[in-house]
């Protein structure tokens, strides 16, 4: 056999991860041999006994793969040490060629009739040929337009249905002879199907297609995969298995499309149907996969369900768990736990503490946001200006996943997203903060430790409805801050104003507490003996004398709150001696006084109101004694 044969074989296999994430696509494992495995049987069968191989990516991985020669076909090696595109890379391996070049794919599964298609080939004296294919569905493909001669008239990539003039498709299978190879290029760049067969037939180049009758497979993704691995099974791709896989293990199911490894384990009760599972991996007792791939090494635990998925080498779904998705390698995920996105690394699921959620990636934002929206139709959301690419990534959670109506209020503080839950009748809100996803209920309050535990469960579960293309509304609120200031001042600013000094880190909070202040008749001055230092959640009376705890600086606002003619409520469980707190209730009242001691320029305008009608001195002077019950 005169004719020399090159092997592309330089692929990453980027659409077939995480399969392929830590091997080159060539050494994708099918039925117990890598794919490229299966191109050099169908060269020995149609007499070539030499080839070349061009890599790119882990050149390293494929030559230990294959090393000097398999099936009776011996191997040379050409690394490209830059990108230089399909045509470029067999340039590389086609150096000084003399005669007929083949073209093929390491990557792809077929039994395409070599023979006949060079005897066409020479019987056109074509520049070039391509081997073509008719498939149902041309719309991933590059599709080719030949004359009753098979010569190619036209090419059109990737077309719409409209554009659909053939299904005839490129396979990636070329015979090439010198004066075609010459055209291309040394060193640049340079594609087959973008440039150098455009570039033949604008010259009027003898160029055709030879269509095979035989079988064909683009192995460019996970679902081929599993489509070219049943069709070996099934005898249809022209070879026999490499390896069968087990058939039969004790107790359990495995279709005949199902391909599982020799040295996987199976527990009884498990159902594979239409699925891969490789070397050293393990199916839990019940566990059921559906067109589901298991790396090397992984592990789907007892009840977990894959329908669809990839679970990476090494990574463990957990027990009753749902993947339909992908999982990188390594990781290990929780029991009772749907995943429905990719996951490349660990902790899927946000953690809440003290209502505030902690959310590392936009996917675990988005799951927390679409189970927060779960029973709650209409919802308020503000940021903190540090947070505005989380903010957009919950507001559109909170439509797909059920909420109807979202207001999208911009920047603010927790007292502004407090006041406009009530204000705006929602069921609750967000505020996307630098620390966390602070989530408040329909009273504007935090949630209780038991509805954190549940939120965090339903987003760890990802128990989420499929996302609502006909998403809800998003409506934003121009005078809120405006009507969040008057009602402070209204409510909590009797007597007259007095001079203090400001000391606030955020410049948008002390921009607000500074307007409330001022609107309430006081004078903010950096001299002002009296000091207060106001955080989101806070308000601190700062003393030259000593350092006032975090309980004196509740009693103090407790006092102020008091002298307004409020009842006060027993919020820290503190037990004063002459039992002048209420027990804490559902009472209106109460949760008023709960509002107020979460929003810090509202404590700011508290206790100024004290101030201007008793010196810090004496108020701290009033303060009861406190035996804190813990």
């Amino acid at each position: 056999m005169t004719t020399q044969a090159i092997i592309m074989a330089g692929g990453a296999g980027t659409r077939l991860r995480p399969l392929t994430c830590d091997l080159p696509k060539p050494l994708a494992p099918l039925c117990g041999a890598p794919v490229m495995d299966y191109t050099l049987r169908l060269l020995q069968r149609h007499g070539y006994d030499r080839a070349t191989v061009t890599l790119w990516y882990r050149p390293q991985d494929v030559m230990d793969c294959f090393g000097a020669a398999r099936h009776g076909v011996k191997l040379s090696y050409v690394t490209e040490n830059v990108p230089v595109g399909t045509a470029g890379s067999v340039l590389l391996a086609a150096q000084g060629a003399r005669d007929t070049v083949l073209v093929l794919s390491g990557d792809g599964l077929t039994d395409a009739d070599l023979t006949e298609a060079l005897a066409f080939h020479r019987a056109r004296r074509a520049a070039a040929t391509l081997v073509l294919k008719h498939v149902d569905i041309p719309l991933p493909y590059g599709v080719v337009v030949t004359d009753q001669e098979g010569r190619i008239r036209r090419f059109i990539e990737k077309p719409d249905w409209s554009r659909v003039v053939s299904s005839l498709v490129n396979t990636g299978i070329y015979l090439l002879e010198p004066e075609a190879l010459a055209l291309i290029p040394p060193d640049t760049p340079f594609d087959f199907g973008r440039e150098l067969f455009p570039l033949m037939l604008e010259k009027g180049l003898p160029l055709y297609g030879w269509e095979t009758q035989g079988y064909w497979c683009d192995i460019g993704d996970t679902a081929a995969f599993l489509a070219a691995q049943a069709d070996l099974l099934a005898g249809r791709a022209g070879f026999e298995p490499a390896d069968p896989g087990q058939r039969d293990a004790p107790g359990a199911v495995i279709s005949p499309d199902s391909y599982v490894s020799p040295d996987a384990s199976v527990a009884p009760g498990a159902d594979i149907t239409a699925s891969c599972v490789l070397a050293g991996a393990s199916v839990g007792p019940g566990a059921q996969l559906r067109s589901a791939i298991l790396c090397p090494r992984a592990k789907a635990a007892e009840g977990a369900v894959i329908s669809g998925g990839v679970l990476g080498a090494g990574s463990v779904l957990g027990a009753f768990s749902h993947l339909a998705a992908a999982v990188w390698p390594g990781i290990a995920l929780p029991g009772d736990t749907r995943i429905t996105e990719t996951i490349r690394q660990g902790a899927p699921a946000a953690r809440i503490q003290d209502s505030r959620a902690l959310a590392d990636t936009p996917a675990q934002a988005g799951w927390l946001a679409g189970a927060f929206a779960q029973g709650r139709p209409t919802l308020a959301v503000m940021h903190d200006g540090s947070s505005l690419a989380a903010c957009h990534t919950v507001l559109g959670a909170l439509c797909a996943y059920g909420a109807r109506q979202v207001w999208a209020l911009g920047r603010g503080a927790t007292g502004m997203l407090s006041h406009a839950i009530q204000s705006l009748h929602t069921d609750g809100g967000l505020l996307c903060a630098a620390s966390g996803i602070l989530l408040l209920d329909r009273q504007g309050l935090p949630l209780s430790p038991g509805e954190c535990a549940a939120l965090e469960t339903a987003a760890r579960r990802q128990n989420l409805p499929v996302p609502d293309t006909a998403a809800g509304g998003i409506r934003s609120h121009a005078s809120l801050r405006g009507n969040y200031l008057t009602d402070l001042v209204q409510t909590l600013s009797p007597g007259p104003g007095a001079a203090l000094s400001l000391s606030c880190k955020d410049r948008f909070l002390r921009a607000l507490a500074r307007q409330a202040l001022t609107q309430a008749g006081h004078r903010v001055r950096a001299d002002a003996p009296l000091a207060l230092e106001v955080s989101d959640s806070r308000a601190r009376l700062l003393t030259a004398e000593y350092t006032l705890s975090p309980v004196q600086q509740w009693l103090l606002c407790a006092r102020a709150w008091a002298r307004q003619g409020r009842p006060v409520y027993d919020l820290l469980d503190l037990g004063t001696e002459e039992g002048a707190f209420l027990p804490p209730d559902g009472s209106e009242a109460c949760l008023a006084q709960r509002r107020l001691m979460q929003d810090g320029v509202a404590q700011a305008l508290l206790l100024m109101s004290l101030f201007a009608a008793e010196s810090p001195a004496d108020a701290l002077a009033a303060l009861p004694p406190v035996a804190r019950r813990t």
